[in-house]
This record gives structure tokens, C-alpha cells and sequence, in this order.
């Protein structure tokens, strides 16, 4: 198979500011505003169907329902976390809202006026970001150690292995993303992260405390592994090193002037491989309000009232 076009992947690093971001998308209030996001699009969709007189009509009211179910089942999930240490499910709990897009748009939706659907999609795409990223962020967990385990056995299923599943490299993006949908509140500085050299362990072996490691590759001076959010008790995955950014070029091969501009500007996707690491645990500051920007935004709109 050809290596694809790789750019390299020079991008600086911070761990505080990774870490920040593993932490803050992990924390318990920053799954209640996930809740309460479903909430306010079931809320909001309820009373736009309420104002045209159009409950009973297609699936519309499932919908509205739906989301509340989403909601409920985010709040389950935060009460597996809180009184057992499962992440797990919340996996599910979160990507189920982000991905119910297709069937939401298989309804007729041209009765909103322009103004209303406006309104509707800015809701979907708030709660579809802030559910989307704690999905990603706990993907890891579900696979990638048991593969690492059966790593010289699982053959073409490798590339599943190597294809790291969560937030790659750099959290800069993500956060400005977050910013920009209000899921998080960028703190100035970034708080320090420090590092516990004691809790150390292997990919493969049972993760002995929730929380954000760093592969021993970093700490050596690497700028092309990424931080990981590991669940307790679940199998350590391997570390992700960034081979470089790919680069689907659509003028490659037809107009080499065109290609080289593209190449020139073109940021890349990046492509990872597992490899073998010593993780390490970086520890969380104090409490940090997850959802500060949420708070925030609830405070504007009581002031314009």
C-alpha cells in the first residue's frame, strides 16, 4: 500500500493545556450541561411545534422526546460515575444526541419561520459539539488496550489499533471550538498539571486511576504523542504517536500549480500508529468549574430579562 502524502507535524506543545481540556470535558458538571443542552433543544423544539399547532405530525413529537430520553440518560450516566467509576457508558449516552442528526432532518422542518431555524440548528450544534467532544474523549477506552493486548494476533484489524480514536495532538482547536459553542470557558493561564512519577504503568495492563496520563515520550522532549483520558480498571491503551498530517489533495495529479497552493495552505489530517510507551499520571489542580461558561451564559440572559 502507498504511504500517503504526509506533512509533518510540527505544532508546539503544553500539557497544562491539554490537560486542562482532557479534565474539564471529563468533569461531572461539564456532563450536566450535555443534559441540560438536550433538554433546552427539546424544549425549544416543543414550543416552536406548539406555536404552529403541529403536534401529532410526523415523527415530531418522538423527537422532542428523544431528546429528553437523551438528557435522562446522560444523568444515568452520571450516576454510574459518581457511585461506581463508570465511564463507560457515558460513551453511548453522549454520541446518541450527536449523531441523531440524520433522523431529526428526515422530519419536515420547513414550517419554521427563517428565524426559528436559525435558532434550532445554533441548539443542535451547541449540544452536538459539547456531547461529539465527551464522546471522543472516552473513545479510547472501549478497545484500544484489549488490541494492544492481542496486538501480534489481530492482523488486518491493526489498522483499528493504530487509528487513534479521540482528540489528536494539540487541544488549541478544540478549545476554540468549545469557546466558540460556550461548552468551556478558556482559563488564563492554563493551571499547572503536575506529573506523579510514581503511578506509572504499561499499555495492556489495568489503568490504576481515572484520570489524564502522559506517555514517557513526551516528558523526553517528543511533540508528536497525545495526552489520554484513562478509565480505571479498563485495559491501558498504547500510546499515539502523530506520523504526520495527510493531505487528500484534489489538484494532485491535474494542475501541479493549483496542488503546490493547496499543499502550501492545507493544515492536513493527522495519521497516528500505536506504539509502546511507559504512561505516567498527571494530576488534576483544584476544582475547576467545567461548565463556568454555561453559568456565564445563563447570568447574560437573566440581565437582559
Amino acid at each position: 500500500m502507498r504511504e500517503p502524502n504526509l506533512k509533518p507535524y510540527d505544532v508546539p506543545r503544553n500539557l497544562d493545556q491539554d490537560a486542562w481540556f482532557l479534565y474539564q470535558t471529563t468533569s461531572i458538571p461539564y456532563y450536566e450541561l450535555c443534559a441540560r443542552l438536550c433538554e433546552e433543544f427539546a424544549e425549544l423544539y416543543n414550543r416552536f411545534i406548539t406555536g404552529h399547532g403541529l403536534h401529532g405530525a410526523a415523527r415530531l413529537d418522538y423527537w422532542v422526546s428523544r431528546y429528553l430520553t437523551h438528557a435522562e440518560n446522560i444523568r444515568r450516566g452520571i450516576g454510574f460515575i459518581k457511585h461506581g467509576g463508570d465511564y463507560m457508558p457515558m460513551i453511548d449516552f453522549l454520541n446518541a444526541p450527536a449523531t441523531d442528526y440524520r433522523g431529526l432532518v428526515e422530519q419536515p422542518l420547513g414550517w419554521m419561520s427563517e428565524e426559528q431555524r436559525k435558532q434550532w440548528d445554533q441548539s443542535f450544534q451547541r449540544l452536538s459539539y459539547g456531547c461529539g467532544t465527551g464522546a471522543t474523549v472516552l473513545r479510547n477506552n472501549l478497545m484500544k488496550g484489549r488490541h494492544w493486548l492481542n496486538r501480534a494476533s489481530i492482523g488486518e484489524n491493526r489498522v483499528y489499533l493504530d487509528r487513534d480514536d479521540s482528540h489528536v495532538g494539540d487541544k488549541a482547536r478544540a478549545i476554540r471550538y468549545a469557546n466558540q459553542y460556550e461548552t468551556l470557558s478558556q482559563p488564563t493561564p492554563f493551571p499547572r498539571h503536575p506529573i506523579d512519577a510514581e503511578k506509572r504503568v504499561s499499555p495492556g495492563a489495568p489503568c490504576p486511576y481515572t484520570g489524564v496520563w502522559v506517555p514517557k515520550q513526551w516528558l523526553d522532549g517528543a511533540n508528536d504523542f497525545s495526552l489520554a483520558f484513562c478509565v480505571e480498571g479498563q485495559p491501558m491503551q498504547p500510546a499515539y504517536r502523530i506520523k504526520g498530517l495527510e493531505l487528500n489533495n484534489p489538484f494532485a495529479g491535474f494542475d501541479e500549480e493549483m496542488a503546490a497552493e493547496y499543499e502550501a495552505i492545507a493544515t492536513g489530517s493527522p495519521v497516528t500508529e500505536a506504539v509502546d510507551t511507559t504512561w505516567l499520571f498527571v494530576e488534576k489542580p483544584g476544582a475547576q468549574p467545567a461548565a463556568q461558561a454555561d453559568e456565564q451564559r445563563e447570568s447574560k440572559k437573566s440581565a437582559a430579562q
